[in-house]
Order: structure tokens, then C-alpha cells, then sequence
């Protein structure tokens, strides 16, 4: 019914609670999403999310050249639904023609990304990230809401710093740390930055309306869980009360794998090794490598109609 794509690995955010920062630069050929599109849509596909990995708006094709524009457009071409989850990038003025009329608007849209391609788009999930990091900002384009639902999603974590780190030198577990320290405390604790996050987020659901904002625990740090879970329902609160309307929810999120799961059978995930997964759940990571392990492969995108 819907798949889940993830493009490229390659990423402008280094955040600690990534369940797959361990990246190798890939990024799946452009000829082979599609190829995989065809045979899923034999089955029934009605929808695609372009995800990560890495940020799905920064995918380039190495064989082709083509980017994120392209594979929007093939498969809008097709009658497929697309979501997309990404973190965005800084933002830059296009010109863009508006519709019937012909005219030439100036309109905002991630540097990589055309307006074109943004109003192809079925919702757009961004995430908070770059509040995070030293932009200290969210870039949120001119998304048309009678086109794209947009939607927003924060993770609230600690943060280590490593610089052994061989990935990018931020992890959220003490598992992580090279040097093994399991009595170190965070370099940064959430607790610390309820206040200003709680200010920041009511501040873009002001600006942009969004049909929700999502907050969630990280799942790398699991004993945190329940008590994150309260904070954030504060937060939640605080916020709804704010913009008076219900906008802001929490996603109670626990790691663990189930018995039996099938939703890999109606939600399967192409991941950008070419390998296709049950899910993108931090439970396939192996320990402290932070990459989708080997024997949680279904099977290759080649294979994935037998």
C-alpha cells in the first residue's frame, strides 16, 4: 500500500539521536527507485515516503545526475501519493509561474527543491532538528496548504559530545562513547532546554499553522522514556494553550521488537544500500553501529515481488 524510500544517506544535520548516523555516502540510482516503484504498483502501491538515512531533499543520482525534483516528478507521474520527512535547508527566493495565469512570483523553497516540486507533494513532515544545532532555526518554505498538509516533529534528547565518535561526533547513549564511560554525564541535557524549545516551537506553529506538531522521546535513551513522556506532555500543553487549538501531540515511542510484525508486508522500506526492510526502526540497528543490520533484510529491491 505505501513504501517507504530511503534516497541517500547524505546528510547537512548531525544529530545525536540518529538511528542511522553510521553513513557510507549511498544513495540509490535513480533508475532503480522507479524500477522498484513499477513492481510494487503491480501489487497495489498507493503511496511513497521519500525519508532517511540521510535528507531526501540533498539526493543526486551518481549515474544520472538526477536529484529529489526528479523523482517527485516521475513519481507524481505515476498517480502515487508522496510524503516526505525531511529536515529542510536553508532557504533561497525562486521564481516560480503561477498556474493558469502565467505570472512569475518570487516564492521561498529549499535551495535544492523547485515550488514546482513542493505542490506535488501530499504532506511534508519537517523536523526540528536545526533547532538543535548552530542555525538555531527551522526552514519552513512557502508550502501551499491546499496542496501539502504541512506537519512538524521534535525528538527530545541528551546529547553526548564525542569527537572519537567516527560518524559526527554526537551520540545520545552512553553505549556510544568510545571511551566507554558509563558514569559520564551528558554534555547537554534536555531539561535544560524545555523552556526555550517550548518558546521556539509555539513561535513556528504561530508563523505557519501546521496541521500538527509531534513531540517523541528519543528512543536510544529508553530508561528516559516515561519521564520525557510528561515533560513533553507539558510542553504540549503549554503550546495548545498557547495558539488555542489541539496542534501539538506526544508519540509514546518504547524500542522493542514485536513477536510477529507484518507491516512490512503493506509498509515495506527501501533503504539507500538497495536493500528492502520491514520498517526503519532503530530496533534493526546493531548495537552502537547505528546502520540497518544485515539480518533484518527482506531481500533486495530486485527480489521483493518473490
Amino acid at each position: 500500500v505505501t513504501s517507504h524510500i530511503m534516497l541517500t544517506d547524505r546528510c547537512n544535520h548531525t544529530c545525536a539521536f540518529c538511528s542511522v548516523q553510521a553513513r557510507a555516502g549511498d544513495s540509490l540510482p535513480y533508475y532503480d527507485v522507479l524500477a522498484y516503484l513499477d513492481i510494487l504498483m503491480s501489487y497495489g502501491l498507493k503511496a511513497v515516503i521519500l525519508s532517511g538515512g540521510g535528507n531526501p531533499i540533498l539526493y543526486k543520482c551518481k549515474e544520472t545526475g538526477r536529484n529529489f525534483n526528479d523523482v517527485v516528478e516521475a513519481i507524481h507521474a505515476r498517480g502515487l501519493e508522496i510524503g516526505l520527512i525531511t529536515n529542510g535547508m536553508p532557504l533561497r527566493k525562486h521564481m516560480y509561474e503561477r498556474g493558469v495565469e502565467g505570472k512569475m512570483v518570487v516564492r521561498e523553497s529549499w535551495g535544492t527543491v523547485r515550488p514546482a516540486t513542493l505542490d506535488k507533494l501530499t504532506w511534508v513532515r519537517i523536523s526540528m532538528s536545526g533547532l538543535d544545532h548552530k542555525e538555531n532555526e527551522v526552514y519552513v518554505p512557502d508550502i501551499n496548504p491546499s496542496k501539502t498538509t504541512l506537519g512538524f516533529s521534535y525528538v527530545a534528547h541528551d546529547i553526548y559530545t564525542e569527537p572519537a565518535d567516527p560518524h559526527h561526533g554526537k551520540v545520545s547513549r552512553v553505549l556510544d562513547l568510545i571511551s566507554g564511560d558509563t558514569k559520564r554525564e551528558p554534555d547537554l541535557y534536555f531539561e535544560e532546554r524545555i523552556d526555550t524549545l517550548t518558546n521556539r516551537i509555539k513561535m513556528y506553529v504561530k508563523a505557519y499553522s501546521p496541521r500538527y506538531v509531534r513531540l517523541l522521546p528519543n528512543c536510544l535513551e529508553p530508561e528516559l522514556i516515561s519521564r520525557r513522556v510528561e515533560q513533553l506532555e507539558k510542553m504540549a500543553d503549554i503550546i495548545n494553550f498557547a495558539v488555542d487549538r489541539e496542534c501539538v501531540f506526544v508519540q509514546y515511542k518504547p524500542p522493542a521488537a514485536p513477536k510477529a510484525c507484518y507491516l512490512g508486508y503493506v509498509h515495506p522500506v527501501l533503504n539507500c544500500d538497495g536493500y528492502v526492510y520491514p520498517c526503519d526502526s532503530c530496533v534493526l540497528n546493531e548495537t552502537a553501529v547505528h546502520s540497518f543490520a544485515n539480518p533484518w533484510r527482506v531481500c533486495h529491491w530486485r527480489d521483493v515481488a518473490s
